[in-house]
């Protein structure tokens, strides 16, 4: 069964970018560019993963990830950000102390599909 994905970036061609290059790689993709259309339109128990930017205008990707734990508590989350995260990891893909995933942007179509395939067939 296809995996499903759950995408909000404020920024129109990042959003549309991330849903391209997701359902190429055979993934199902919702994309938002707006956190409060988005928390209006996700449904529990249907996305297997969230990727969520982490600056944005309306809401943040942190807020909009607290509102959506209220709905569902299993979802897993992959934030990405444009600004410098003062983390240590390997590579491009950073882990926060909680296991959720921050992903620096830019960041190549391969490497976006490498990480969320790790995500999604991880037991975190």
């Amino acid at each position: 069964m296809k995996k499903r994905i759950f995408v909000v970036d404020d920024e129109p061609d990042t959003s549309l970018t991330l849903k391209i290059s997701l359902e190429n790689y055979n993934y199902i993709v919702d994309s938002f560019d707006d956190p409060i259309v988005a928390l209006k339109n996700f449904k529990s128990g249907l996305y297997d993963l969230l990727i969520l930017d982490i600056l944005m205008s309306q809401m943040s990707g942190i807020k909009l990830y607290q509102e959506i734990r209220k709905i569902d508590e299993r979802v897993k989350v992959c934030f990405l950000t444009a600004g410098r995260m003062n983390l240590s990891g390997i590579g491009n893909v950073y882990g926060d102390s909680s296991g959720r995933i921050i992903i620096p942007k830019p960041i190549a179509n391969k490497e976006l599909v490498k990480t969320v395939d790790i995500i999604i067939h991880s037991r975190y």
